[in-house]
Order: structure tokens, then C-alpha cells, then sequence
């Protein structure tokens, strides 16, 4: 077991569930660049330095991508009061409990497929501590992030919210590739990033024109209220 792969494993695991669950938009958002960033460390050995420089920029480049689109939202107002703010359905504490099921299952699973192997032991190891390989870690992780983020990705109405769970989902896709079928190659590894920002830059498009929509649409009631207001001299009461 190395410990520095268990805690980027938690750290990347506790960022996905900030990033599907957090009722703010920006703990969303800092939750995914956790995420998206801590990603390319999850593995054993570490790529090629120039590959991984590139996955971490791509990855936090996808986060800001997002964090930008949401600027027409900005009308006098902080970016954070939008319906967006809500947050898993379910709530974190069951988001939470997902994810230590899917962590038990994917290690499980990535314990299993080491034994079955040609050239592993045949029999699971004695201590616990020994299944958390670098491979199961990967595993355990990305089955979390799919299992925690599928819904947000899939069902939500709100572009913000349902891109973030489309990035989360897409990382655990390519985790658990590597866990499974082993490391990745560095063209890989590259192709799996420019995926990541290519769904980013579509994310910001809708959410973007989400946000103006709208600010659009804030501004037409408050000046259609304000009119009625001049019109009627004060807001209209109802005799008793």
C-alpha cells in the first residue's frame, strides 16, 4: 500500500462528492478542479512529465472553462445566487454512503481480477491493507465517481449542474479504464484530457447561454414590475 496514492484516492473521492452535492456553485466548481487536478497523480508508475503537466492543465482548464461561462450570470448579484444552488437530490450523506459501497466494490473487484491473472498470486492477500494497490485504487475511485455522478450527468435540468456531473462521470470512465485494463498509454492518457476539455468547452457554451437566459429574464420582471408600480402608484391591495 503507498500512502500517498490512498490519500490522493480520498482526496479525489471527497472532490467528486463536493462537486456533485455542494449547494454552492463555487464549492462545485472547486470540488471538480480537485478533482480533475489530483487525477493524474492517482497512479503507479506517474507518467512522463510532459503528459502529466498536461493532464493537470487540461483538468483545472476544464473547471475554469465553466467558472467563466458563468459570468453573464454576474448582474449585480454574486454568482452563487442561481438555481443551481441545490445540490445532490439525495442529499451528501447518501452520496457518501454510495461511494464507500462503490470504494468496497471496486476494490472487490480489482482484488479478484489480480488473483484470476496468469501471473498473480492465486489467492487474495491475508491483509487488508494489501488490496489497496495501486490498480484497486483506481478502480475504487472511478466506480465512485460513476456511481455518485450518473444522475447529476444524466437527469438534471440545469446546464452547470449537469456538466459538472457529464466531467465527473467521464473521469471515473477513464479511472476505472486504468484500473482495470492497467496504466494507460502517454497518447492515452493525452486523448483522455482532450476529451475532458472538449466536453468542457461544450458545458460552457449551454451554461453560458443558461446564465444569460436568465439575467435576461431577472431583468424583464424586475423593469415589468417596476412599471406596474408607476402605473398603479404602489403595489395593488386587496380590500378586505
Amino acid at each position: 500500500m503507498n500512502p500517498w496514492l490512498v490519500g490522493i484516492a480520498f482526496a479525489v473521492t471527497i472532490g467528486a462528492l463536493i462537486a456533485v452535492s455542494a449547494r454552492e456553485n463555487r464549492a462545485a466548481l472547486v470540488g471538480l478542479a480537485v478533482v480533475l487536478g489530483a487525477t493524474p497523480f492517482l497512479g503507479d508508475p506517474l507518467p512522463q512529465l510532459s503528459t502529466l503537466a498536461a493532464r493537470v492543465v487540461g483538468g483545472v482548464l476544464a473547471a475554469y472553462l465553466l467558472r467563466a461561462s458563468m459570468a453573464p450570470a454576474r448582474t449585480g448579484s454574486d454568482v452563487d445566487e442561481d438555481p443551481a444552488q441545490r445540490g445532490a437530490g439525495i442529499g451528501w450523506p447518501a452520496e457518501a454512503l454510495l461511494a464507500i459501497a462503490a470504494w468496497l466494490v471496486g476494490v472487490s473487484i480489482s482484488a479478484r481480477l489480480e488473483v484470476l491473472l496468469p501471473t498473480g498470486p492465486g489467492v487474495p492477500p491475508e491483509n487488508a491493507l494489501a488490496l489497496l494497490t495501486p490498480s484497486a485504487l483506481g478502480t475504487a475511485v472511478g466506480l465512485a465517481s460513476v456511481v455518485v455522478a450518473i444522475v447529476p450527468a444524466l437527469v438534471d435540468r440545469h446546464e452547470l449542474r449537469s456538466v459538472i456531473g457529464g466531467l465527473i462521470l467521464l473521469n471515473g470512465v477513464l479511472l476505472l479504464r486504468g484500473g482495470v485494463a492497467g496504466t494507460p498509454g502517454d497518447l492515452e492518457q493525452l486523448a483522455g484530457v482532450a476529451l475532458l476539455v472538449a466536453l468542457a468547452v461544450a458545458g460552457s457554451v449551454l451554461v453560458s447561454r443558461g446564465a444569460r437566459r436568465r439575467a435576461v429574464g431577472a431583468r424583464t420582471a424586475k423593469s415589468d414590475g417596476d412599471g406596474n408600480r408607476r402605473v398603479t402608484g404602489g403595489p395593488i391591495s386587496r380590500a378586505p
